[in-house]
């Protein structure tokens, strides 16, 4: 349980400091929107933790039931801040790599966009490495008491996030908003939304899947 602490911890760390040189000596605000996004992907596996803890705890069944649940839900709800982060990844500006030269493009040599491209895979990584802990925690509680329903707990979280990611990219929603994505997804075609958010839950699916059995090597 500690290396699932320890690892996404020391990569925010870095991620942090990468970001704050940037603000403080270049004057740069561009990427400092990866802080929110950051601690939003922290919360799912906060309580993870959480939920592990009461879970492993020796208070009594209807009280440990009760509190799972109820933390289980929030949980969900903001679980897909960690695969969002892959997204982010867009804000990338093409343009600042490459200049025209003698009539031909080439590779710039400017630091700063080098520089926030390394935070923007970075900062991918540790959506992933947050979203496989958080997961990996709770997946572990269901696969103590049925395997298959483990599993089929997974991809149900995984179509969730394709979805999430759906909310948070396009309908610009954050996770207490849940409410208002019937009243905002009228004007949108259905078939698209599934088809987007079936693709990134599927997507989702084989990464935690590939690291699941790296983890059981």
């Amino acid at each position: 349980m500690k290396k699932t602490f320890l690892i996404p911890f020391s990569l925010t760390v870095v991620i942090v400091l990468l970001i704050t040189y940037e603000m403080i000596f270049y004057k740069n605000w561009q990427t400092a929107f990866l802080l929110l996004n950051l601690f939003l992907a922290w919360i799912p596996l906060l309580l993870s933790f959480l939920i592990f803890f009461i879970y492993k705890s020796g208070i009594r069944p209807v009280l440990k039931s009760t509190f799972m649940m109820l933390f289980g839900v929030v949980w969900l709800f903001f679980y897909p801040n960690a695969p969002y982060l892959m997204t982010d990844i867009i804000h990338i500006r093409t343009n600042d790599y490459t200049v025209l030269k003698d009539h031909v493009f080439v590779y710039s040599f400017k630091f700063l966009p080098w520089f926030e491209l390394a935070q923007f895979i970075l900062i991918t990584f540790i959506g992933i490495v947050i979203g496989f802990f958080s997961l990996f925690i709770i997946h572990r509680i269901f696969d103590d008491r049925n395997k298959i329903v483990s599993w089929i707990f997974v991809i149900f979280v995984s179509m969730m996030s394709g979805f999430g990611i759906y909310v948070g990219r396009f309908l610009r929603l954050n996770s207490w908003e849940i409410l208002n994505i019937f009243s905002t997804v009228k004007g949108f075609e259905f078939f698209k939304i599934i088809e987007f958010s079936s693709f990134f839950g599927i997507i989702w699916f084989l990464i935690y899947l590939s690291l699941y059995m790296l983890d059981q090597l």
